[in-house]
């Protein structure tokens, strides 16, 4: 198996949650039942965070 570089992994996995969140909040924006389109929102949310992290993380790598 091969060995990736750490902050490759992060940035990528970043694009990933970045890309998530997008993905949620148009569905939330395009769900008309209401618990549905909270639930998509929480997701959004809670990928927001992890992007966050995984920035703060990849700027103490630099």
């Amino acid at each position: 198996m091969e060995t990736i570089d750490v902050k490759t992994a992060l940035r990528t996995t970043l694009v990933q949650k970045q890309e998530l969140v997008r993905d949620y909040q148009t569905f939330a924006s395009q769900i008309n039942q209401h618990e549905i389109s909270e639930l998509f929102r929480d997701f959004a949310e809670a990928e927001a965070l992890h992007a966050t992290k995984i920035r703060q993380t990849l700027e103490k790598l630099s």
